[in-house]
């Protein structure tokens, strides 16, 4: 009798549910091996974090804070549907990595709501109406737009960021920042190798053509007078982008390498990971990501050296330059080049978009031109154009002022200026670790806004990415400080 019972109890109905499952998962894994190599490699990717997340399922906010993380580099790798062939940030509806993550984080935040009810609604804050309002004003500004396709596509992509921020700022903890501090780092050293390689051997466009080989562009980059024609994209769209995620990471290991109370080896660990992010930005050969990032650091150093009164900082800051003088001795030559020897006309021509961007702005003073539609703006008989027509304004206020007006403006802005002043609270705290990673945002915040004074590029997906990523981890920070109105939370100094 016992034989017969096993024998029945294996045709239960779980375990054909279990057989039918993994019919199907032989299935899709048939098909995935007919798909190009980077499609493959991309949904096997996906696969691999669903699994991950269900191994980590008892500390599932973790795992998908540092996954957002982790995916920095990779934020460009999406498929894009309903594609639009035009210059904007936002060709379609993105379909990658940080979407499943979003979704995953999302669908567990309601259960922990409304199902086991262990967690409050969160409640909006300050910097959240700003968002909501630059939403608005994106909205608004499509009532007389030409590609209303385009903005709504645009107002996606924003909300996909606004979601990655406010996940972030409501679930990260003070556990949670060395972990996040080392993917942030961990991010340079992924990036670094891939611009070098692209720097030694010519094949740029990997991220730019989503890793296609055999994409016409691949190897492919615009010729500009008087610059290096192999300059390193990375994962990124172009070399500008390139430089605005190097100028935006780099302060992480930079302000922590300064601080005194880590040990030797930490602080080795540290200053190669500078030397290497830097030895990346040179190769973009960014004007705007060197000096950006070099001004930014002059003030954390500042900070550091004057203001917490650690001088050895000096000190420090020399030996890496002397160290990646000697590693990289061509640096001076192509500074001089870059900055000194670069055609007149190339600056003058940027200039001159400006007045086009002033104008349309004019035209259109409170919601813009339409969200997503400069490009369009140009073909318009009522606006007069300056210098090139094809490209849109090398400069970040001027773009979203022309786009979506005084209101997109006073809302953009207003985030970040939110951003910046609750790292400026941040740096009086308790917590050196804390306070060294507000600096650390608060440096490349500022190096992010002097970018854009004369980059384009400031809102494709990894910069982007980032800065929604800082914007959350600042907010974290603010909501970690001041749990309760204005008493401060007790924190633990992180171990040398």
């Amino acid at each position: 009798m016992a034989p017969f019972s096993k024998i029945k109890s294996s045709f239960h109905t779980k375990y054909w549910a279990v057989a039918f499952g993994g019919t199907v998962f032989a299935l899709l894994v048939w098909q995935l091996m007919t798909l190009e190599f980077r499609y493959a490699l991309a949904v096997s990717g996906g696969i691999i974090c669903l699994s991950m997340a269900l191994m980590a399922i008892r500390h599932i906010d973790t795992f998908l804070i540092y996954a957002l993380i982790f995916n920095i580099p990779f934020a460009r790798f999406g498929k894009w549907l309903f594609v639009q062939n035009d210059v904007v940030v936002a060709a379609g509806i993105s379909l990658g990595l940080a979407e499943l993550l979003l979704v995953l984080a999302y669908g567990v935040w309601f259960a922990q709501i409304f199902i086991a009810r262990k967690e409050p609604l969160p409640r909006l804050n300050k910097l959240d109406y700003f968002i909501l309002l630059l939403l608005l004003a994106q909205a608004l500004s499509l009532v007389g737009a030409p590609r209303k396709e385009l903005g709504m596509f645009d107002i996606v992509y924003n909300i996909k960021h606004a979601l990655i921020y406010f996940f972030i700022a409501h679930k990260i903890r003070r556990p949670h920042l060395p972990w996040v501090a080392a993917l942030l780092m961990a991010a340079v050293v992924v990036m670094s190798p891939v611009a070098l390689y692209e720097r030694v051997t010519g094949n740029v466009g990997i991220g730019n053509t989503k890793a296609n080989v055999l994409h016409e562009n691949f190897e492919q980059q615009h010729e500009v007078p008087g610059l290096e024609q192999i300059r390193a994209e990375g994962t990124t769209m172009n070399s500008h982008t390139l430089g605005i995620f190097y100028l935006m990471l780099l302060p992480v290991p930079f302000v922590l390498l300064m601080m005194r109370h880590y040990r030797p080896a930490v602080k080795f660990l540290l200053a190669g990971i500078l030397v290497m992010g830097l030895g990346g930005l040179i190769v973009t050969f960014s004007r705007a990501a060197w000096m950006s990032f070099g001004l930014s650091s002059l003030f954390a150093l500042a900070v550091i050296a004057f203001a917490w009164k650690q001088r050895r900082a000096l000190l420090i800051s020399l030996a890496i330059l002397v160290g990646v003088s000697i590693a990289y001795p061509k640096v001076y030559q192509y500074a001089y080049t870059r900055i000194v020897d670069a055609p007149v006309e190339i600056m003058e021509a940027r200039y001159e978009m400006n007045w086009t961007a002033a104008g349309i702005w004019r035209n259109h003073f409170l919601f813009g031109y339409g969200a997503a539609n400069y490009l369009e703006a140009l073909e318009d008989p009522d606006v007069a154009v300056q210098g090139p027509d094809w490209l849109p304004v090398h400069n970040a206020f001027l773009y979203i002022a022309s786009e979506i007006g005084l209101v997109g403006v006073i809302a953009f802005f207003g985030i970040l200026l939110i951003t910046i002043f609750r790292c400026f609270k941040t740096l009086r705290h308790e917590d050196l670790f804390v306070r060294g990673l507000a600096l650390a945002i608060l440096c490349a915040l500022f190096g992010y806004l002097l970018d854009g004074l004369t980059d384009p590029t400031f809102r494709q997906a990894v910069p982007y990415a980032i800065l929604w990523i800082y914007i959350g981890i600042t907010g974290g920070l603010h909501r970690l400080i001041n749990p309760r109105g204005n008493q401060p939370e007790s924190f633990r100094l992180p171990a040398a």
